[in-house]
């Protein structure tokens, strides 16, 4: 018996080990411009293929830069590629090993904007910026299966590590001056305030809470636990701590601005756009898109660790290797900076699409990956 527990032991840590060398991190980063997802091998600090998110060539004439790649996300075993398509006002999925066009999805807004995945892989949640609601779309068929009535132009989507809450949080019609942005209405279920964190049952999707917030929120993570967010808010060079439980605002850190920098250079009233926090809860990792660095910053305390020079106009940021390695994509020098969080230091500059957004870090599996250099230039 005892070597039968051995064996089977031995063969279950061999199958992990199948499993771990059978895939790779790899970031896909969303070029918002240029209609493409970058694919990167992070330990190889390499792009090593690309996929054309908009085949049809359709082109939609908005306000601003174009935008066709405004989010992503990956199913669970790494081989569906889920893109909100911005102006197209979409969700779009792609086959990874392929690059073909498995399903799309209108979403009947001007802007299919921010979304997330949930932890089973089935529901994609995603912000119709122009109407005022979140969408659940089945990851399977792209249909429409529900919807939540959010505050005014929903940005940012998170769900929690349980799957059961969908937060969605709300940045204020753009179009209004800013001193009539928050008397719209009060929150009703026809419409919400301006700043607004909307905390919806994930299943039946019925509002379960809406949390008013003075300013729009932009990117935006949970501290460990859930209990509480980072969050990054309109036209602030900075990030504030807040207590979901208490409704208050329990930190902020403001940092620096570079000289010379003022609301012109930068979009969307977001001089800072990209956060991340790495998985044990201690760093985050900001972009600050209007002076063009990232900072690391000690969390909960939220103390300036270091500012890092990256390429221009940083616009998001994500977490790799185990949180040793920050991910900042580089808008209008379209470029990736690699930081270890360690040395506190760039320690590469690859080049993407045009228009770099959004990155996602998943594991892929190897053979999918293998396919990616035959339809790569």
């Amino acid at each position: 018996m005892r070597r039968l527990a051995l064996a089977l032991t031995m063969a279950l840590l061999a199958g992990s080990a199948t499993a771990q060398t059978g895939s790779r991190e790899v970031a896909f980063v969303a070029n918002a411009e240029g209609a493409t997802v970058s694919i990167v091998d992070v330990a190889a600090r390499k792009v090593i293929g690309e996929i054309d998110v908009n085949p049809e060539r359709k082109v939609v004439q908005r306000p601003g830069t174009p935008n066709y790649a405004q989010d992503t996300d990956i199913s669970p075993d790494g081989r569906t590629l889920y893109v909100s398509r911005g102006y197209l006002g979409d969700v779009a999925a792609f086959d990874v090993a392929t690059g073909r066009v498995l399903w799309r999805t209108p979403v009947a807004t001007a802007r299919a904007d921010h979304m997330t995945i949930s932890p089973d892989g089935r529901a994609l949640f995603v912000s119709a910026l122009t109407d005022n609601k979140a969408l659940r779309l089945d990851t399977r068929t792209g249909k429409v299966t529900g919807e939540v009535v959010t505050g005014v132009y929903p940005h940012d989507n998170q769900v929690s590590k349980d799957g059961r809450l969908l937060f969605n949080s709300s940045i204020g019609d753009m179009s209004l001056p800013l001193d009539r942005r928050d008397a719209v209405q009060a929150p009703t279920d026809r419409s919400g305030y301006a700043y607004q964190l909307t905390i919806a049952d994930a299943r039946t999707l019925q509002v379960k809470d809406r949390i008013r917030f003075e300013k729009g929120i932009r990117p935006w993570r949970f501290a460990p636990g859930e209990r509480a967010i980072y969050a990054q808010l309109s036209n602030e060079h900075g990030v504030v701590a807040y207590d979901l439980k208490a409704r208050r605002q329990t930190g902020r850190i403001d940092l620096p601005v570079k000289a010379g920098v003022t609301a012109a250079d930068w979009d969307f009233e977001s001089p800072h756009h990209g956060l991340a926090i790495t998985p044990d809860g201690r760093t985050l990792c900001l972009a600050g898109r209007a002076s063009d660095y990232a900072a690391l910053v000690a969390a909960p305390e939220l103390k300036l660790i270091a500012t890092i020079p990256v390429g221009d106009a940083p616009g998001w940021s994500e977490v790799a290797e185990g949180g040793r390695t920050c991910l900042v994509a580089n808008t209008r020098s379209d470029d990736l900076s690699i930081i270890s969080v360690g040395t506190r230091a760039e320690v590469s500059r690859l080049k993407l699409g045009n228009g770099p957004k959004h990155i996602t870090v998943a594991r892929v599996p190897a053979r999918v990956l293998a396919a990616l250099p035959r339809r790569t230039p």
